[in-house]
């Protein structure tokens, strides 16, 4: 019996400690088990509650309207890893592999509120207005290649436009390319450090502790700086992209928004 102790109070202990560790374990989709394929979830309530859940959880990377940010524009019906409510539904409960969707732990109730929600997004709308190949040139003339990089041609002191049609509305991009400042990615946002006797140093914050900082420069070189050799960091700044407005006429933006748009690798 005495060598029985050791064993039977290390089963006690397992069990102590399976409960909590079995309630923090992710409950199975009982819909997505049994493979249900249509919403039953679509009444004006389900969408007020889809709304709700949505803004908290999903609003920081697809916008407080739909229109998209990290995340891809929800509004234009038409979604690139599926269109089906089902299809909504397996990338709400387990994310998407290679993009930055996590999975959702909701019940499945609460998950088809959401997709609800997305639906009402959704609106039929025609072709974006102006000419995507007319936009190339504007592109090109505007040198946006020198911050932004297109299938692994460009410059990185900016976001990656390869699949930006996916990701942002044509109303978000014309927004964009107007005012910058309206809504950086934080991981653009510039930052300015003083070297003590020398220049200031403007760029992105790429990575910072507490006794250093680096960033990237306008020469897209990698920076780094001591904390004690500093004299101060202004955070304050905002986009490196200068704003177009009064750069290139109505038309020519509209190009550019048509172009830019019109990324959607599939």
């Amino acid at each position: 019996m005495k060598r029985l102790a050791p064993i039977l109070a290390l089963g006690v202990l397992l069990l102590a400690f399976a409960g909590p560790l079995a309630a923090q374990r992710r409950v199975a989709s009982i819909d997505a088990q049994q493979g249900r394929a249509d919403n039953p979830f679509t009444t004006d309530e389900d969408v007020s509650a889809g709304q709700e859940n949505f803004v908290s959880r999903c609003a920081s990377c697809h916008g407080f309207d739909g229109t998209g940010n990290r995340g891809p524009d929800l509004t234009s019906g038409i979604f690139r890893h599926g269109n089906s409510d089902r299809a909504l539904f397996l990338n709400i409960l387990n994310g998407i592999t290679g993009t930055g969707m996590p999975s959702v732990r909701l019940s499945d109730k609460e998950m088809w509120q959401i997709v609800a929600y997305v639906r009402s997004l959704s609106r039929v709308s025609g072709p974006v207005d102006g000419d995507p190949r007319a936009g190339r040139q504007v592109y090109e003339r505007a040198a946006c290649e020198r911050c932004h990089w297109i299938d692994g041609n460009g410059g990185r002191l900016g976001p990656e436009l390869t699949a930006v049609g996916w990701r942002r509305s044509a109303t978000h991009l014309r927004a964009s390319l107007l005012d910058p400042n309206d809504d950086i990615d934080a991981a653009y946002r510039q930052v300015t450090v003083q070297p003590r006797g020398g220049e200031a140093v403007r760029g992105i914050l790429r990575n910072e502790d507490s006794f250093s900082i680096q960033l990237i420069d306008s020469r897209e070189e990698l920076r780094s700086f001591a904390k004690t050799d500093l004299t101060g960091i202004d955070r304050s700044g905002g986009s490196l992209m200068p704003a177009l407005t009064g750069r290139f006429g109505d038309d020519e933006v509209t190009n550019l928004v048509a172009y830019l748009a019109s990324l959607r690798p599939e």
